[in-house]
C-alpha cells in the first residue's frame, strides 16, 4: 500500500474564535458576564475601566484602521439605566434575587415545548429527557425508549437528535466521544481536527499517546497537542451546570419592566456590568510614532481584540434590547394582569421581528431573568407555546394560561367530589380554552395533581 496526497476542495463551516466570543457573551447571564470582563481587564492592558459617568451619546467605530485607534474611541456601555429610576435597598434586592435553580428536566422541557414536532417523537423525546442522568447523558437503551412511549426506532432516532440539538451542547449523549464530538459540531466544527481525534484515536488520545497520533494522521505533533488542548476545553459533562445538587441560585435580573403610560418599557440595568474603555494611554503611545514596531504590532492586536469585546457587547445588549421591547408589546396583558393573560410567543416570531436568526434568541434569553410586576421570572418564560391556535372561538391561548386555570379550578374542589378530566375539559372550554382530555391528564400530571379517583376523599 502507497500513500499518496491529492489536493481537493470542499466546503466547511468555520466560526472564528471572534465570532465565538460574541456568541458566548450574548447567552452568558449578567453575573457570569462580569467575571468574563474582569478577566478581559486582568489580560488585556489596554483596557480599562471607566467609573465615572460617560457621554452614552457615541459609538465605537467599526472598521480596524491604524487612524480609528484614536481617543475618539467610546466607551461601553453606550447606554445605561434611566437615572429617575427608583433604586432598590441593597438587601431586598439579594432577597428577590434568590430563586430555585432550573433544573435539567425543566431546562430542555422548556425548549421542547418550543419545538413543532409529531406526536409521537414529542412522547419520546419528553421520555429521553426524563431518562437522562444528572450528568446529561443517555444511559438507557433506545429499544426500551421505543417501548415505553410506542414509537418505531426511526422515530426515537429522531427524537434523540432533536434532543441533543438543545442546549448545553452535548446533552443526550450516550458516550463521552459523542458528547465531545456533539460540542464540536455545535460550534460548526464536525470536519475538525478534534473531531477526527475523537471518532478514530479516542484510546490513544486518552493515553496522551500524542506522538502515535501524529505518526497515524501524517501530521505534526504540535497540531495534535493543539487539538488535545481545544478538547480540553470542552466539557465532560455537559448537564453537570443543572445538577440537583446545586446550591440556591443568586440572579440578577437584567431589565425590569416599568409603565409607561398605557405601555410597558424595559430598562436594562445599567449598572450590572463595568463600563469599559480602552485607554487613552496605548492609543496615545500607537498613535505618536515613538513605539518600535513590535510594540506598534502588539498595541494594534491588543486595541482590535479590545474593540472586538466592546462591539460584541455593545450587539449583546442591542440584542437583548430589542427583544425585551418586543416582549413588553407581545406580553402587555401579562405584565397588567398577571400569568393568566400571557399570550403565546415563539422564538421564530421574535426572530423575524428584529432580523436575527432563530438561534440568536435562544442564546439571548439563555439563563436570563427579568423583574415584573409579579416578581422575577427567567426570560424564557415569556416564550409559550400555543395551545389549539387562532380559530373562531378567539386567539390562540398559551399553554402556561390553561396550566394556571387548571391549577386554580382544581384548588377549588371539594374533596368528597373532585371533578373528572371530562369534566375539566369542559370547564376550560367554557372558558375560552378549547383543549383535549389527554392534554388535561398531561398538565395535571405536571403540576403533580393525582386522577381523580386517589384524590377523592369520603
Amino acid at each position: 500500500m502507497s500513500l499518496s496526497l491529492q489536493p481537493g476542495l470542499r466546503q466547511t463551516i468555520s466560526i472564528s474564535p471572534q465570532i465565538q466570543q460574541s456568541l458566548q457573551l450574548l447567552q452568558t447571564p449578567a453575573l457570569e458576564l462580569q467575571n468574563l470582563l474582569q478577566a478581559e481587564l486582568q489580560t488585556n492592558p489596554v483596557l480599562e475601566e471607566e467609573l465615572r459617568p460617560v457621554d452614552t451619546t457615541e459609538t465605537a467605530p467599526e472598521d480596524e484602521d491604524e487612524a480609528d485607534f484614536s481617543p475618539r474611541d467610546s466607551d461601553w456601555p453606550v447606554t445605561s439605566a434611566r437615572p429617575d429610576r427608583p433604586r432598590l435597598d441593597p438587601r431586598q434586592a439579594l432577597l428577590e434575587s434568590k430563586v430555585l435553580p432550573e433544573s435539567l428536566t425543566d431546562h430542555l422541557t422548556s425548549q421542547l415545548t418550543l419545538t413543532q414536532v409529531d406526536p409521537v417523537i414529542r412522547s419520546a423525546a419528553t421520555e429521553i429527557i426524563g431518562n437522562l442522568d444528572e450528568d446529561g447523558f443517555l444511559r438507557t437503551d433506545l429499544s426500551e425508549i421505543g417501548i415505553s412511549c410506542h414509537a418505531s426506532p426511526a422515530q426515537v432516532g429522531q427524537a434523540l437528535a432533536l434532543v441533543q440539538s438543545f442546549h448545553p451542547p452535548g446533552i443526550a449523549a450516550r458516550t463521552l466521544p459523542e458528547a465531545l464530538l456533539l460540542q464540536l459540531h455545535s460550534l460548526g466544527r464536525e470536519d475538525s481536527l478534534e473531531s477526527r481525534i475523537i471518532r478514530e484515536h479516542f484510546d490513544l488520545l486518552g493515553k496522551r499517546k500524542f506522538s502515535e497520533i501524529a505518526a497515524i494522521l501524517g501530521i505534526s505533533l504540535e497540531s495534535v497537542q493543539s487539538a488535545a488542548e481545544a478538547i480540553a476545553r470542552l466539557s465532560p459533562r455537559p448537564g453537570s451546570a443543572f445538577a440537583p445538587d446545586r446550591p440556591d441560585l443568586v440572579v440578577r435580573p437584567e431589565a425590569t419592566f416599568v409603565p409607561d403610560g398605557d405601555r410597558w418599557v424595559p430598562q436594562i440595568e445599567g449598572d450590572l456590568l463595568p463600563r469599559l474603555r480602552i485607554s487613552d494611554i496605548y492609543k496615545d503611545l500607537l498613535g505618536d510614532g515613538a513605539a518600535d514596531e513590535q510594540t506598534r504590532s502588539y498595541l494594534k492586536e491588543r486595541i482590535r481584540s479590545a474593540r472586538f469585546l466592546l462591539q460584541s457587547l455593545e450587539r449583546r445588549q442591542e440584542t437583548l434590547q430589542k427583544l425585551l421591547e418586543v416582549i413588553a408589546l407581545r406580553q402587555a396583558d401579562y405584565f397588567s394582569q398577571g400569568p393568566s393573560a400571557l399570550h403565546p410567543l415563539t422564538m421564530s416570531e421574535v426572530a423575524e421581528k428584529i432580523g436575527v436568526h432563530e438561534t440568536t434568541v435562544g442564546r439571548a434569553v439563555s439563563n436570563k431573568y427579568v423583574r415584573t410586576p409579579h416578581g422575577i421570572v427567567p426570560l424564557r418564560y415569556f416564550f409559550a407555546a400555543a395551545l389549539g391556535g387562532e380559530s373562531s372561538d378567539g386567539p390562540a391561548i398559551a399553554n402556561t394560561r390553561a396550566k394556571q386555570l387548571l391549577a386554580e379550578i382544581l384548588g377549588r374542589e371539594t374533596s368528597h367530589k373532585p371533578y373528572s378530566d371530562a369534566a375539566l375539559e369542559e370547564m376550560l372550554r367554557e372558558r375560552g380554552i378549547p383543549i383535549a382530555r389527554r392534554t388535561i391528564a398531561k398538565y395535571r400530571t405536571e403540576l403533580g395533581i393525582l386522577p381523580a379517583h386517589l384524590r377523592k376523599r369520603t
